[in-house]
């Protein structure tokens, strides 16, 4: 619904209707259909076996005694009584027993509230009081909203211009950093299982590496050099076991130290480690 000065005007409101008093058709006398109240002191075990609300001749009650609701009749009081001062039965005990000893009924010693005013003394205050001016509100309220000065609506925010326009927000920053550790402590992680190679394996220092090399290619100038200055070069020579023999002992050492040298020129070496 749309803002209206037409809707500050009360509207009329609908006085509910009061339904009827409902009413029992059953009797007030009637106990319930094999009822065991009101059978003490009395033969009966129980009464009003059928339960007929137009039987004319319907069990009533088989004892009703005095008592049997809201107490004896001696002790039944009016309700006015029970709200004046000292007119209980224990204020009226307090009382007499104060004037059989002679004394006075309790006082405070201390300051105590101002008494309550009376009507007289209210009427009188009000009649003294300056007359109020009857205000119409409804009619006051809808001269103002006509009168009222439309807001003027806020200009348009500019979100190009803020302070931390196009830079990444900061949880955003702390997000990606958390994630990059976690990348650099996976790639620590598998740098330190790449380097410690297999089981029962070791790598080699570069300088151990290095210096296994020079050994390796010394040995091959001591072969080489064997197997150079030996006659057995020339087939024509070849023409005992021994010189082949001998021959091919040193092709072979020639190519086993070429081996060895070429798998040490690799950055990582492993060997295996020695057992004590």
């Amino acid at each position: 619904m749309e803002e209206s000065i037409y809707n500050l005007i009360p509207q009329p409101v609908p006085v509910p209707q009061k339904e009827a008093m409902y009413r029992s058709r059953v009797p007030a006398d009637m106990p319930p259909t094999c009822s065991t109240f009101g059978t003490r002191g009395s033969t009966k075990t129980y009464t009003n076996v059928g339960g007929s609300v137009a039987d004319p001749a319907r069990e009533p009650y088989a004892v009703r005694k005095s008592a049997a609701t809201f107490g004896t009749i001696g002790n039944a009081r009016m309700p006015a009584e029970f709200q004046r001062k000292g007119t209980g039965i224990s204020g009226m005990r307090e009382m007499g027993a104060a004037e059989d000893e002679g004394g006075a009924p309790f006082m405070y010693d201390g300051p105590r509230k101002p008494a309550v005013p009376t009507a007289a003394e209210l009427a009188a205050t009000r009649s003294k009081a300056p007359p109020k001016e009857a205000k119409n509100f409804i009619t006051t309220n809808a001269v103002e909203n006509i009168l009222a000065v439309p807001k003027k609506a806020e200009p348009p925010t500019d979100w190009m211009k803020k302070k931390n326009y196009g830079e990444v927000p900061a949880y955003l920053r702390k997000i990606k950093a958390e994630i990059a550790d976690e990348y650099e402590y996976l790639r620590q992680m598998q740098e330190a299982q790449a380097n410690a190679g297999p089981p029962g394996m070791r790598q080699m220092e570069d300088g151990e590496r290095l210096a296994l090399v020079h050994s390796l290619k010394t040995k091959w100038e001591e072969v080489n050099k064997i197997y150079q200055s030996t006659s057995v070069l020339s087939l024509d020579s070849l023409d005992t076991i021994g010189k082949v023999k001998r021959k091919e002992q040193c092709e072979a050492q020639l190519a086993q130290i070429e081996k060895d040298i070429e798998k040490l020129q690799k950055p990582i070496v492993y060997v295996a480690v020695d057992e004590e």
